[in-house]
């Protein structure tokens, strides 16, 4: 159903794959709903649509009804425009459809060439919303790993425990399995290995181009042995491989060729050796990165691999599985997937939904999740949120995380959103290390998800070691808080006002008095400049435009402040065109003491204010940074300052459901104790809900301090 077609990439001999669906010359063919023809019961609220077509720019999709005596409006539920794009999968964006319902739908594709073609014949779709199941009237919950499977079934909702279906039907298994990763050796590599034999690709092993590789010598830093806190960390130098230093294509770079290698920066002799690891490094093992585009390695996966994961299941969660090249393959260059231009740029994420789309079409009616997972079209059934939030995360990120939550449930995926706790040296040894009681931490996590819950939306724990999962449940979880009343808002806020000389030297950009158009005052990083299109304030700010994602580009300034203290680091952002969504950076580092946390911008906005707050410890030397990393686009900053003291506005978010008031204030410094607190007035009585499933002394009033949250539940 699928076929690979290759257009020439902009940078050297490199091929840029992209992926398409066959079909005939004129226009899509072979229409699928939620990967069905004329699907009958549609479950999906927003659901995916794809065809088959030879060549593809460009579509247009319309969907039109319910029908109203057999007769259905041309469009009148949702017409996307010409979308420019050569993946032949849509998700539905148009007015919420209803359940129980018939619709049409067609679509029109442009070639490659630019030429429209035909409007498809319609087909139809009927709807039949599901419900996922819950053991609890007000919270769904899952379980990755561990626990025995009786107290699964009465916990969980969904669980990767197939052993639990016997002590509870209507509990969802989906089982664990990893796509674009694979271990060496493992089991799958002998079956990957077997497969490639079996098909012709190689006379024994796997097909090297079923990896991806470094195309530069890229380092890698990573544990040994296992992911694991206990397991050493060594860095290394991963060679890169050049196709253009293989001069007589042997498949080996031999000493002559090296000598004279047309990309000196490319060191590998042999293309295994630039295969990008994750996760670990071997000995005994080694972990690699696989190529989501390589369309043999997609019919395995379909064919083979998957059909023996789905039996007895009732889905599949596919781990590492994410819209961009994960792990150390973020930062360098990689040579199947170049990123020098829009296009390429989104040719890893294209692969991804194409491969996932195959695999869907052929387990059916399974649910199909995945770690990490998001994008347009959403393509799967839904997603796992891997290290969601935790009790350190700042007021911005706790409500962008909420808001992708909430959308992506309003377009009816599932989702498994993991809370992480605090640190802990038996059960969570990557946790967050800050000072409040467990107890606080839990109310903290539950609340965070109640701000979120839908329809689809479930609770659970994150940070390894997920095998210990089940320790981290706890009573209050069970205590029915009825229904959400509505979405989450913002109950109460304040800022305080900014005091004090800025520490920072020349933190206005003002100042270059050599006329070298570099800022002074600043150790920096090309390419930066002061600028004059663009200030906050004064007549010049410091700008970087990149045009690579590869960019790491640190611009610092060295700072001794006092020791034990706290200081607030802020400053104004501009961005355009940047794609990476928090890749604009001003941040504290290499304080003693200090976690570093980012005041971030992205995609195109006008000059934005961020602010923290930071602590030292004994050794309060560290260094103040700007930069863009991981992205093209530019990016201006002006007004950075760092003061002595804490200065911060705060906020609580609230939701009210039918039995209880939630209220969440995020972190915005790094003191969490009574100096914190703030007070505030409530609609009525309310008894606060503690961790143990108890209930505390009725008020009128609450007291949170940073980083607090409260579930009150209302008294009679």
């Amino acid at each position: 159903m699928f076929r690979k077609l290759f257009c020439a990439a902009l940078c050297g001999s490199v091929l840029l794959a992209s992926i398409a669906f066959l079909a005939a010359a004129n226009g899509a063919e072979k229409l699928l709903c939620e990967w069905k023809e004329n699907p009958t019961a549609v479950g999906d609220r927003c659901p995916e649509f794809s065809w088959e077509t030879k060549s593809q720019s460009a579509y247009r999709i319309i969907v039109s009804g319910p029908a109203l005596a057999g007769i259905f409006t041309f469009g009148d539920l949702w017409d996307s425009s010409k979308v420019t794009t050569p993946l032949p999968i849509a998700e539905y964006a148009g007015k919420p459809l209803q359940d129980g319902k018939t619709y049409s739908w067609r679509v029109q594709v442009w070639d490659a060439d630019g030429n429209p073609g035909p409007w498809s014949a319609a087909q139809r779709f009927t709807t039949k919303f599901w419900q996922p199941p819950s053991h609890l009237p007000h919270i769904r919950t899952f379980l990755n790993f561990g626990s025995k499977p009786e107290l699964i079934a009465s916990r969980y909702d969904i669980t990767f425990r197939q052993d639990a279906k016997p002590f509870r039907p209507e509990i969802i298994t989906i089982n664990y399995s990893l796509l674009a990763t694979m271990v060496i050796p493992s089991d799958k590599e002998k079956e990957l290995a077997a497969y490639c034999v079996k098909t012709g690709l190689t006379t024994s092993g796997v097909h090297e181009d079923m990896f991806i590789h470094f195309r530069e010598d890229h380092p890698v830093t990573l544990h040994v042995g296992s992911e694991s806190p206990t397991s050493p960390i060594e860095k290394r130098i991963v060679p890169g491989w050049e196709p253009a230093n293989d001069r007589n294509d042997d498949g080996i770079v031999d000493n002559e060729e090296f000598k004279n290698r047309a990309n000196p920066k490319a060191a590998a002799r042999k293309k295994s050796e630039a295969r990008v690891p994750i996760y670990f490094w071997g000995p005994p093992r080694d972990d690699y990165v696989m190529n989501p585009g390589s369309e043999m390695f997609q019919r395995y996966l379909a064919e083979v691999y998957i059909q023996e994961r789905i039996k007895g299941y009732d889905g599949l969660f596919i781990d590492t599985t994410t819209p961009v090249i994960p792990g150390s393959g973020h930062s360098g260059e990689i040579l199947e997937y170049p990123r020098k231009t829009p296009v390429e740029q989104d040719a890893w994420l294209r692969a991804m939904q194409t491969m996932l789309a195959r695999i869907k079409i052929a387990i059916g009616d399974k649910i199909f999740t995945a770690n990490c997972w998001h994008s347009t079209p959403f393509v799967l059934d839904g997603t796992e949120w891997e290290n969601w939030l935790n009790i350190s995360r700042s007021p911005s990120q706790v409500r962008a995380q909420l808001d992708e939550v909430i959308d992506i449930d309003r377009r009816g995926k599932v989702q498994l959103v993991q809370y992480n706790p605090i640190y802990h040296p038996d059960t969570n040894g990557f946790g967050v290390k800050v000072p409040v009681d467990p107890d606080r931490d839990r109310i903290y996590g539950l609340a965070l998800y109640y701000l979120a819950n839908g329809d689809y939306t479930y609770f659970g724990f994150g940070q390894h070691g997920y095998a210990k999962s089940e320790e981290k449940y706890f009573p209050a979880i069970e205590y029915d808080i009825g229904k959400a009343m509505g979405p989450y808002f913002v109950l109460d806020s304040a800022k305080s006002d900014l005091r004090g000389a800025n520490l920072l030297k020349n933190g206005d950009f003002e100042q270059d008095a050599d006329g070298d158009g570099n800022t002074d005052e600043w150790i920096v990083a090309e390419p930066v400049e002061t600028a004059t299109d663009h200030k906050r304030s004064g007549q010049r700010s410091a700008k970087i435009a990149s045009d690579s994602t590869t960019i790491n580009n640190i611009n610092k300034q060295l700072v001794t402040l006092k020791p034990n203290t706290a200081y607030t680091l802020c400053g104004w952002i501009r961005t355009e065109g940047i794609g990476n969504r928090a890749a604009a950076q001003v941040y504290p580092y290499d304080f003693d003491g200090t976690v570093t946390s980012f005041l971030t911008a992205g995609g195109t906005q006008d000059w934005t204010f961020c602010s923290q707050v930071f602590k030292t410890a004994a050794d309060p030397t560290g260094r103040i940074c700007f930069r863009i990393f991981n992205s093209t686009g530019t990016a201006w900053f002006d007004d950075i300052r760092l003061v002595e003291g804490a200065f911060f506005k705060w906020e609580v978010l609230a939701r009210r459901y039918e039995k209880a008031l939630v209220l969440v204030k995020p972190s915005v410094c790094p003191m969490y104790g009574d100096e914190t607190a703030t007070t505030h007035e409530l609609d009525g009585v309310y008894a606060p809900l503690r961790a143990d499933g108890t209930l505390g002394p009725p008020a009128r009033t609450v007291s949170l301090r940073n980083a607090e949250a409260a579930i009150l539940i209302r008294q009679k």
